[in-house]
This record gives C-alpha cells, sequence and structure tokens, in this order.
C-alpha cells in the first residue's frame, strides 16, 4: 500500500462518523431536493432551504470531496448519483437509513468493546435490558423506527409479493407485521385475500391507521401478541419479514417451533430476509451483521436458515433473490411444515 493509499483508508475511516451527520444535516435541510444536474451557487439555494450560505457551502465542499455532490465553479453544487439517492422521492431511502443510523446504530458501535468481551448485546448496556423490550417501553421511539422501517420497505415488499404466489391462498397471516405495510400491500393485490397481523400491543395503532386509510378494516384482523407464544391459527400462508434476524439461533428456533405448532398441513411459511453468502462477505453484509449482534440477532446463510428450519419441523422449498437498492441481498425463503 503506497503512502497516498494509506492516507486515504486512513481518512475513510476517520470521517465515518461525520459524515453520516453531515449528510443527515443536509438532508433534513433539503438540500438535495432543490439541486439538480447544473451547478447553483449556494447563496442562491440557502435561502430556499433556510441555512446560513457560508457554513452550507464549506459543508457540502468536503461532501463533495468524498464523492457526495458536485462542486462546479468555487460555491456552486450539484447532485451526482450518489446525492440523489439522498433526495425524498429517491428509491434508495439513504435517508431513512441515515437517521436509523445516527439514533440507533451509532450509539450500539460505541458499546461494540462490551459486547467484545461479554459476548452479550450491546444494546443491553446501553439501555438497561433487551433492545425489544426497551422498543416496548418507549412507544415514541417505537412508532419512529417502525415509521422508518416501512419507508424503506415498500419497494422490497413489493418484489417479495410478485414472487410469493398468493393467487390461491385465502388467510394470509404476518407475524411482526409493524406498521402494516406488507399486509396492506398484499390486500390491494389479491381482493379475495384475508389477512391477520400480530405484533406488539406497542406497534398496533399505526398498523390500524393504515388498514382505516386503506379501506381494509374488515380484511384484516389486528392481533396484540408475541410470536413467541401467541400465533395464530388458521392461516394457509404464514409470513415472517425483517424478523428472524433480530434474535440469537436459539431465541429464532423457538419462534420457528412456536409458529410450527400453529400452521396446519398444507400451509406454507414465507421468511424475506437478508441471506448472506457463505463465504467471505460484501463490506455491507459485514456491517449489517455487526448491528444486528450488537442488539442480540445475526445474518444467516441459507444453509443456516435452513438447519434452524429443520430443528423447528418445517422443510426448506426453496429461495429467491428478491434483492433491491435498499436490500441488495434480500430472499424470499419458502418453507413447508413437516411432521
Amino acid at each position: 500500500m503506497t503512502p497516498e493509499e494509506q492516507s486515504a483508508l486512513l481518512m475513510r475511516v476517520s470521517t465515518g462518523s461525520w459524515l453520516i451527520h453531515a449528510l443527515d444535516a443536509v438532508a433534513r435541510l433539503g438540500v438535495p431536493d432543490v439541486l439538480g444536474d447544473e451547478p447553483r451557487p449556494v447563496e442562491e439555494f440557502a435561502d430556499e432551504v433556510g441555512a446560513d450560505p457560508d457554513p452550507l457551502g464549506r459543508t457540502l465542499r468536503a461532501l463533495s470531496a468524498l464523492d457526495f455532490f458536485t462542486e462546479g465553479p468555487r460555491g456552486h453544487f450539484a447532485l451526482n448519483e450518489a446525492a440523489r439517492m439522498l433526495r425524498a422521492d429517491s428509491p434508495a431511502p439513504l435517508r431513512a437509513f441515515l437517521s436509523v443510523g445516527i439514533e440507533r446504530v451509532l450509539p450500539l458501535f460505541s458499546e461494540l468493546e462490551h459486547t467484545l468481551r461479554t459476548g452479550r448485546p450491546a444494546a443491553e448496556k446501553i439501555y438497561g435490558m433487551p433492545y425489544f423490550e426497551y422498543l416496548d417501553s418507549h412507544p415514541d421511539a417505537d412508532r419512529e423506527f417502525t415509521r422508518s422501517l416501512g419507508r424503506s420497505a415498500a419497494a422490497f415488499f413489493d418484489t417479495a409479493l410478485d414472487r410469493m404466489d398468493l393467487d390461491g391462498a385465502e388467510h394470509f397471516v404476518d407475524l411482526g407485521g409493524g406498521d402494516g405495510t406488507l399486509v396492506e400491500m398484499a390486500l390491494r393485490r389479491h381482493p379475495r385475500l384475508t389477512a391477520t397481523l400480530l405484533d406488539r400491543p406497542a406497534m398496533l395503532s399505526a398498523a390500524r391507521e393504515r388498514m382505516r386509510k386503506a379501506d381494509l378494516t374488515d380484511r384484516c384482523t389486528l392481533v396484540g401478541g408475541s410470536f413467541f407464544t401467541d400465533v395464530p391459527t388458521g392461516g394457509d400462508v404464514y409470513c415472517i419479514a425483517r424478523c428472524l434476524h433480530n434474535w440469537d439461533d436459539d431465541t429464532a428456533r423457538t419462534l420457528l417451533r412456536t409458529v410450527r405448532d400453529a400452521t396446519p398441513k398444507g400451509s406454507r411459511l414465507l421468511i424475506v430476509e437478508d441471506v448472506v453468502p457463505d463465504g467471505p462477505v460484501t463490506a455491507t453484509a459485514g456491517y449489517s451483521d455487526l448491528v444486528m449482534m450488537l442488539i442480540g440477532g445475526r445474518e444467516r446463510t441459507l444453509s443456516e436458515y435452513e438447519a434452524l428450519l429443520g430443528d423447528a419441523r418445517f422443510a426448506l422449498a426453496g429461495a429467491q433473490p428478491i434483492g433491491t437498492v435498499a436490500a441488495p441481498r434480500l430472499h424470499l425463503v419458502e418453507a413447508v411444515p413437516q411432521e
């Protein structure tokens, strides 16, 4: 590695935390929404976003040096491909990820050493309790967490529904359904389908409002409870979307066994989850697994999912990649009950 390469590596490492704050700040101001492909003088658009032109220009100049935004003549800025992801209408919801990253993820990494020394999730040290117990006891934080996930979920739920084959299904059960994004999309696509959404009681207000606005209240039953104890019976398709990776293997195995006890013969279990390769992982997959480790979960390979399913008396029936820009490793994993 040359001295220049060493310097560039040190810069990327040392700027990580301030970069996310700087991007979040300019996104909150709405700077990406008022810029286009042609450079504009900062004095002109600073007024539009309610900012002081001097610190805004200096911030954008620094971000341009890190490949976010493009600086034309000095003090003139335009969008590039990376900055375009910060727009409110971007299909890659970087804004939501920045917000979650600052409020939830960075504090976790401050206690990574605790996890390395003890094997316990950093979240337990920070919040004094398991992560999802903290969300249960702080409903405002819980609702914001749900909204952030919902904003990033619609694109990959749309792709997942393309592959789910629900045409012959009668009742869809969404376990850990959050604000109801997936259920709403499924019911809109399949007019004869009914659904049950199970989630923690604190989560149901957002789902209830979503169903009301969509005029789907009569087709969706909302159940407050835990998918470790309260899995509804009577479904022919059960879905767990972006939940299993929240838990360690023992807990995920317990969850799947509870689901298996509730699933009738002939039903299907659909899992929407990231699947990491068996060999070396990408940088984003490695980072995602660290985040899950800090809250008490893990990302898994397909063979690891197959083993968990087998322990819970499910058989793996298939797996299809459904990745999007926001979730490139996402898969639809299908399983069927076994005796």
